[in-house]
């Protein structure tokens, strides 16, 4: 009994990760809306990429590109980002 349900929780743990993984996949080359807030919860500004939104190593920041100006913006802080 011990080792079915041993088995079944290994199960659901990796059957979560696959969606979540799969959610990353499905995001790539998207439209992202990324909203930055203030320590208040404030929205301070919100963009829209043009595609990818990554990460830099060894830092809290990230970056994309603008839509509405082509720029890149390089930001960190509290925010949320969504796929559009």
């Amino acid at each position: 009994m011990k080792k079915l349900l041993f088995a079944g929780c290994v199960f659901f743990l990796l059957s979560s990760c696959k969606d979540s993984r799969r959610a990353q996949w499905d995001a790539m080359g998207k439209h992202h809306i990324i909203t930055l807030y203030a320590a208040d919860g404030k929205e301070i500004k919100s963009w829209e990429s043009t595609g990818n939104v990554s990460n830099a190593e060894n830092s809290d920041g990230w970056y994309f590109e603008d839509v509405e100006t082509g720029k890149l913006v390089e930001i960190s802080g509290t925010m949320i980002i969504t796929v559009k």
